[in-house]
């Protein structure tokens, strides 16, 4: 079973951090939030915490991670693994997987992930439209 995990990452004014793709061979131009495959050996939480900091360069610890939901509804054979963490203040650093980034308020946010091609941003779109 393949395995992604991905964290809703907000500020200390409650915008939540979007990331534009580039033109990144899944998805280009798409709607994303840090993220991405769970390696072998590695466990969701290490990944999401790995994954934010070589797509934004912010580093955060563990402890400040709470686990949203996980589901295998999404894709076939793959489960989706969703976190979250707030932080005080970022300087994001973009990887070449993304073109661009912007912090939005809750709406803004998901106004913009509903239209998202990748199935992950569906799960995400689904999990704030039901909060």
């Amino acid at each position: 079973m393949n395995r992604a995990a991905k964290l809703l990452l907000t500020d200390q004014d409650d915008r939540y951090l979007l990331l534009i793709r580039s033109n990144h061979p899944l998805y280009p131009h798409d709607p994303d939030i840090p993220g991405g495959k769970v390696e072998i050996n590695e466990q969701p939480l290490e990944a999401v915490v790995r994954e934010l900091g070589e797509e934004t360069g912010i580093k955060i610890n563990q402890k400040t991670v709470s686990k949203l939901t996980e589901s295998q509804a999404y894709q076939d054979n793959f489960t989706y693994y969703l976190y979250a963490s707030k932080i005080d203040n970022a300087n994001v650093r973009i990887s070449w997987e993304h073109q661009s980034f912007e912090w939005l308020t809750l709406d803004q946010f998901i106004s913009k992930i509903k239209l998202a091609k990748d199935s992950y941003m569906h799960m995400v779109y689904d999990f704030l439209a039901q909060q």
